[in-house]
């Protein structure tokens, strides 16, 4: 039984990092409810408990727990639900915002 209604989402691209704010891949976000989120990424990529999740498309970011795994697909919930980058203090999380954030300078 599911805690939220689900949103009518479209594949939107998202990033995830660490709480260390090391960048773990790339993803896909769907199946958006005000609680969480599915995310389709790479099947050889290992999530911690807690991650940063950055939306390209709302130009968000949420402090979320993994809360399943099968294969390619993972359910998270939101500990902090999403909030504008631009609204945070720490230069590392308004940087997700930024095209090749990966790259070291």
């Amino acid at each position: 039984m599911r805690r939220h209604k689900r949103q009518k989402t479209r594949l939107r691209a998202g990033r995830i990092v660490d709480c260390d704010n090391n960048f773990l891949c790339d993803c896909v976000i769907s199946d958006m409810s005000p609680g969480g989120a599915r995310l389709k990424l790479p099947v050889d990529v290992a999530l911690p408990d807690e991650i940063i999740l950055f939306d390209e498309l709302e130009n968000t970011v949420a402090l979320a727990t993994l809360r399943w795994r099968s294969g390619s697909n993972a359910g998270i919930e939101y500990d902090v639900p999403p909030a504008k980058a631009a609204l945070f203090s720490m230069n590392r999380q308004r940087a997700l915002a930024r095209r090749y954030y990966a790259l070291k300078d």
